[in-house]
């Protein structure tokens, strides 16, 4: 397997690249099992995501037992809409194909994390895919925390 971690960290600038997953109000803890990780804070004026437009708030990239793992974050301090954060892991997605390198064996899954989704849009956000490189990502649904 290529380092792919590494391959990432040559794409992005270094002052994008974060250790904590955290924005206004939300937190989301790392998985502890990845010997190599890349967090990308997506709102850094030097991150690979556009400007203008829609974004999500972190792309984490890490490997784990020999498989790569691609994971757009959103965070969402109060209630989410899926209609809104749909959106923004797509655009995650599409940055993680500029940087992410295309021989590289992976598993992607986009993950929103809400203080509260109310019932209709929970059921919603299950049946929403992202689409990265040819693969289908179901979103993920976590609280915040």
């Amino acid at each position: 397997m290529i380092d792919l971690v590494k391959a990432v960290r040559a794409k992005v600038s270094k002052s994008c690249c974060v250790k904590v997953c955290k924005k206004e109000g939300c937190k989301v803890s790392l998985p502890s099992n990845c010997r190599q990780q890349v967090l990308i804070d997506m709102d850094d004026r030097e991150s690979p995501a556009k400007k203008h437009g829609k974004r999500c708030d972190f792309l984490f990239v890490g490997e784990a037992k020999g498989e790569g793992w691609v994971v757009p974050i959103e965070l969402k301090r109060g209630k989410a809409s899926s209609s809104e954060v749909v959106p923004q892991l797509q655009a995650g997605a599409k940055v993680a194909e500029k940087v992410v390198p295309k021989n590289a064996d992976l598993r992607f899954r986009p993950v929103v994390a809400a203080g509260r989704f109310d019932k209709y849009e929970r059921g919603l956000i299950r049946k929403k895919e992202v689409k990265f490189r040819g693969m289908s990502g179901l979103v993920c649904w976590i609280e915040c925390g």
